[in-house]
């Protein structure tokens, strides 16, 4: 079973946080609840945090917050439908998967992107969206390498 895919894209600031930016609204990131768990996410104008880790936000917030020119290093994003549905998880995939998240997006070191989807249409779509982008790499997640890619 696929649970997810995991992509390179290229490794520059600016190229790398379009792509971010263009990944959310491919998988309709306002349709979620956003429990931000970790961020090293920069304005690169003033170098403040703007996705600030441990805290929550509607979709639509945090496409307001990418308007500005970023740089990221690191971001761990779980989504759920509702803000009631957040829960403590250990940052694994068992507990993803045994939880209330439907969309768990990542991404390590600028350019490794991982998404997992429990819900089928945007799990294609961001499959697709990893075709279409990615560099040198593209992995399907499944059943062995689940836990591989999950978290930060």
């Amino acid at each position: 079973m696929t649970y997810g895919v995991m992509f390179y894209v290229e490794k520059d600031y600016k190229t790398s946080s379009k792509k971010f930016t263009e990944l959310l609204k491919e998988i309709n990131v306002e349709e979620y609840v956003w429990n931000i768990r970790e961020s090293d996410f920069y304005n690169r104008e003033n170098l403040q945090n703007i996705l600030e880790k441990k805290q929550i936000l509607k979709g639509e917030k945090i496409m307001e917050e990418l308007k500005c020119d970023v740089m990221m290093f690191w971001i761990s994003l779980e989504g759920y439908k509702n803000e009631s549905d957040i829960s403590e998880s250990n940052s694994t995939f068992i507990s993803y998967f045994e939880s209330k998240c439907e969309t768990a997006v990542f991404v390590v070191d600028t350019y490794i992107f991982s998404v997992y989807s429990k819900n089928e249409d945007i799990l294609n779509k961001a499959i697709e969206f990893a075709k279409n982008n990615y560099t040198q790499r593209i992995e399907m997640i499944e059943n062995e390498n689940a836990d591989y890619f999950f978290g930060v």
